[in-house]
């Protein structure tokens, strides 16, 4: 007989503030074409991601909802243009900050 495996709790996202941060992050592999999120340096602290909870692509930009050592955050990545030279470069900032709150699983 096998020991039952406990189910994992769900998280609920709570958004607690609005917040456009512009941030840069780390990836483990950044010429792949899916780089694994690692971190982010936010006001000269370095958030390190444990998971990412959520990814929501839109048109021009994607949504990363991740979980941290500091808590919840809602990442965005798009496409910055620089006016004089019209290249485009890869931008990040922290849309939203969160609260993840545990709801256990009933049988």
């Amino acid at each position: 007989m096998r020991p039952r495996r406990r189910k994992a709790a769900d998280l609920l996202l709570v958004e607690r503030a609005v917040v456009c941060e512009p941030v840069t992050v780390e990836v483990d592999r950044p010429t792949a074409a899916r780089p694994r999120l690692t971190g982010y340096w936010r006001r000269g602290e370095f958030c390190r991601v444990l998971k990412v909870i959520d990814v929501r692509p839109e048109v021009g930009e994607t949504y990363y909802r991740v979980l941290t050592d500091r808590g919840a955050a809602e990442l965005r990545r798009y496409r910055r243009v620089d006016p004089r030279t019209l290249r485009s470069a890869v931008a990040w900032e922290v849309c939203a900050d969160l609260d993840a709150v545990e709801i256990p699983r009933l049988r």
